[in-house]
């Protein structure tokens, strides 16, 4: 059970990155499938596209709000909160997006306990994939969510 889901990280993350033939370097933070089904479940609790949308495009702020973030990102009996940040940063790095939503999802990896160490390590496996501007900016964001405070 181990070897599918460090399997299914791993294709996951280097398919995001555009390359589907090395395994990720940092594929050591993926837990016990065991460990993570005993996890209770976590509801998220997600009101941006509301806020932000709400009235303009309401059908998308409920996808956004209620499905993505409510119960897709809800479920851990698979991924757990720290897999499902890396995987989402990784997928943004290797899309090149970088914007506000990048430094939320940064955020949120720290507070899924993405260590620095972690993802200065995914950084720069992604750099060979993604290309060295996209690391070079995730990095800029990356020292910001990180500084010690």
């Amino acid at each position: 059970m181990k070897l599918k889901k460090f399997f299914a990280i791993s294709m996951a993350i280097t398919f995001a990155a555009g390359n589907f033939w090395t395994l990720p370097a940092f594929a050591k933070t993926v837990r016990n499938p065991d460990d993570v089904k005993n996890d209770p479940p976590i509801k998220i609790e997600q009101d941006a596209g509301r806020k932000n949308l709400g009235e303009f495009a309401p059908d998308f702020a409920h996808f956004n709000d209620d499905i993505l973030f409510g119960e897709v990102w809800s479920r851990n009996d698979l991924l757990s909160l720290h897999d499902r940040s890396l995987i989402t940063v990784t997928a943004l790095i290797a899309m090149g997006i970088f914007d506000t939503s990048f430094e939320h999802h940064m955020q949120n990896a720290k507070s899924n306990g993405v260590t620095k160490d972690e993802m200065a390590a995914a950084i720069t496996q992604l750099a060979f994939y993604t290309g060295w501007p996209k690391a070079w900016a995730a990095f800029r964001v990356a020292k910001q969510v990180y500084a010690e405070d």
